[in-house]
């Protein structure tokens, strides 16, 4: 397993610098725009700020699906035992998380700790609410679904296409749903409506749909590598 966990990581290194290295763009473009100092400068760069934690979550969507058809496909092809490489996928999937979780956190205290003017978009860094499980159980949620997709996309191009533009167009909603709610003071008013309870109980809910469909994803994902056969 170690020899699978380090051929991945080779390719692990080279996505978190891409990662990093968009926070860097993000947070240099905000300076230089003057997005810290003025409520009244709105911007991509500030939109890219306040929605990088779904950010994080679609590359490593992208990330796990390229880890589960080209690196799976080319490490298998080089003498990999299956169950190594499965092993040595939760190992980077848990790496992945917990070095995507730091750099989160840091994006989200960012703000507050250099002074920057207040925004409602901010609430989007701590999507979360301060639940600190929440968000590297998203990440490991995402690379599971992002490695599913690619299993079936190996299996069947049209069907993995479909739940590829399905998960990413869901994702993105999402996020935009989330950013026009805090600039409309959507979620401000169904929380003082009627069907508050459906949105305060949304979350449990949420949070016990992602470890099932985990569970039942990391089952699917060992029942298809240990029939894998090398393209």
């Amino acid at each position: 397993m170690v020899k699978s966990l380090r051929f991945l990581l080779n390719f692990t290194w080279v996505n978190l610098g891409a990662i990093f290295g968009f926070a860097a763009v993000v947070i240099a473009g905000c300076y230089v725009t003057g997005v810290p100092e003025s409520l009244r400068t709105s911007n991509l760069f500030e939109t890219y700020y306040a929605m990088f934690p779904t950010m994080i979550l679609l590359m490593l969507f992208l990330y796990a699906f390229a880890m589960c058809t080209n690196n799976l496909n080319l490490g298998l092809s080089m003498g990999a035992r299956r169950i190594d490489f499965f092993w040595a996928i939760q190992g980077t999937m848990v790496f992945y998380a917990a070095v995507c979780w730091g750099l989160q956190l840091f994006m989200s205290s960012l703000p507050a700790l250099a002074g920057w003017m207040a925004r409602d978009k901010w609430m989007l860094l701590d999507l979360f609410g301060g639940r600190v499980w929440a968000f590297p159980l998203a990440c490991i949620v995402l690379m599971i679904l992002g490695c599913l997709s690619g299993l079936v996309m190996v299996k069947n191009k049209i069907l993995g296409s479909i739940l590829v533009t399905v998960s990413i167009f869901v994702m993105v909603a999402v996020t935009v749903f989330m950013i026009l709610s805090v600039e409309t003071k959507v979620l401000v008013y169904l929380l003082d409506s009627k069907w508050a309870w459906l949105w305060t109980t949304l979350p449990k809910v949420m949070i016990v749909v992602l470890v099932a469909g985990a569970a039942g994803g990391e089952f699917l994902i060992w029942r298809v590598i240990q029939r894998y056969v090398v393209r």
